[in-house]
C-alpha cells in the first residue's frame, strides 16, 4: 500500500504538469485568420506587422476571421451584396456627407482605386447618409472624384450591421472570398506606400491560394 505522503506527492506532480498545459496551450494560437492569410503570400519576412505601419498603423487585424454581412446596398438602380464581388479584393469605405474626415479622405480612395484599377481590387465607397444618393452624388462631383462608383446605405442597414454606423470613416479589408482582413476606423490616407503595400500582398495571397 501506498502512503498518503506519497499520494500526495503524485497528484502533486499531476497538477503541475496539468497547468504547464495549460499555460502552454494558452501561449500557442492558431494561425488560421487574417495573419495567415497575409503572411500566406511570399517569404518569412511577409509577416503581417511588416504593413501595419505608417498610415496603416492602426489597421486592425480581424481574428478570428468572419464573413462579412450579406445586407444588402445600392448602386443605382440595383441591390448589391458584398457576394457580388466575390473574386475581388475589396476595400469597403462607410462615409457621409456630413463627415467632413469622410470628405477629406475620399480622394486617396479614388487615387488608390485609380492606380490599382488592372488588379482585382475594388473600392466600395458606401455612403451611408440618410440624405440619399443624389445628395451624395453632388459631394462626389466637388471632389472630383473620377474612380470611384456611388454606393449607398441610405437606411445605414449594411453600416450597422457591418458596425460601422457609429462612427465615420471607417474601412475595411475583405479578401476574394468575403473574409474580413482587418478594419481601420478614422481617416487615413489610403494611396500612402503603407496601404497600397498592405492592399497588393492580400491580393498575392489570393492568387497563390487559388
Amino acid at each position: 500500500m501506498f502512503s498518503p505522503r506519497f499520494w500526495l506527492i503524485l497528484w502533486g506532480a499531476l497538477g503541475s504538469l496539468g497547468l504547464m498545459y495549460v499555460i502552454f496551450s494558452a501561449s500557442v494560437k492558431p494561425d488560421n485568420g487574417a495573419g495567415a492569410f497575409l503572411s500566406s503570400s511570399a517569404d518569412e519576412t511577409d509577416a503581417p506587422g511588416r504593413y501595419l505601419t505608417g498610415d496603416m498603423a492602426d489597421f486592425n487585424l480581424t481574428f478570428p476571421p468572419r464573413k462579412g454581412p450579406e445586407i444588402p446596398f445600392t448602386h443605382g438602380e440595383r441591390q448589391l451584396t458584398l457576394k457580388s464581388f466575390r473574386g475581388q479584393t475589396v476595400l469597403v469605405n462607410f462615409w457621409a456627407t456630413w463627415c467632413a474626415p469622410c470628405l477629406k479622405e475620399l480622394p486617396s480612395l479614388d487615387r488608390l482605386q485609380g492606380e490599382l484599377q488592372d488588379e482585382p481590387f475594388k473600392v466600395i465607397a458606401i455612403a451611408a447618409d440618410p440624405r440619399g444618393p443624389e445628395v451624395a452624388r453632388e459631394y462626389l462631383d466637388r471632389l472630383s472624384i473620377e474612380h470611384l462608383d456611388l454606393y449607398a446605405d441610405q437606411r445605414l442597414l449594411m453600416a450597422s450591421a457591418i458596425g460601422g454606423a457609429n462612427v465615420l470613416p471607417v474601412s475595411i479589408l475583405f479578401s476574394p472570398d468575403g473574409t474580413e482582413i482587418g478594419r481601420l476606423v478614422g481617416e487615413a490616407n489610403w494611396d500612402s506606400e503603407e496601404a497600397k503595400a498592405l492592399i497588393r500582398a492580400v491580393i498575392a495571397g489570393a492568387k497563390i491560394r487559388r
